[in-house]
């Protein structure tokens, strides 16, 4: 699972990272990307703004494609699918032309409450060699 949020406030306030690190990330439009392996959510990078953001969560999808044999689920939290369909839109090339069919989920409540509103994500399985 890879995903973007669209604050830092929310990481914040489940006591994830500190008051001054939100601020700063705020004023500077910081959009991390984490992923969650075996539970464990681990931030892989940060870009400046929302464009950027999409773009880093294209180039990582990128490098671990996805199997489409598999179970995979493009999701947002409330207020995301904008940023979601603008997702998608931009990275059709990762979706081997599925990007106007592909099934749209929200994420629940207890994930929307730690990443809070306008985070997308993307969950799948990589292809194997």
């Amino acid at each position: 699972m890879l995903g973007l949020l669209d604050t830092l406030e929310y990481l914040r306030r489940g006591g994830r990272i500190g008051g001054a690190s939100a601020q700063l990330g705020a004023m500077l439009s910081i959009k991390p990307v984490i992923t969650m392996r075996d539970g464990e959510v681990t931030p892989l990078g940060n870009a400046r703004g929302s464009r950027n953001g999409r773009n880093l969560l294209k180039q990582l999808v990128d490098q671990h494609p996805i199997d489409f044999y598999r179970p995979f689920a493009p999701a947002c939290s409330e207020g995301g699918m904008p940023t979601l369909r603008k997702y998608i839109e931009d990275s059709k090339d990762l979706w081997e032309g599925m990007a106007d069919g592909l099934p749209i989920h929200s994420v629940g409540a207890a994930i929307g409450t730690h990443v809070g509103p306008g985070a997308i994500a993307v969950a799948y399985f990589q292809k194997r060699d």
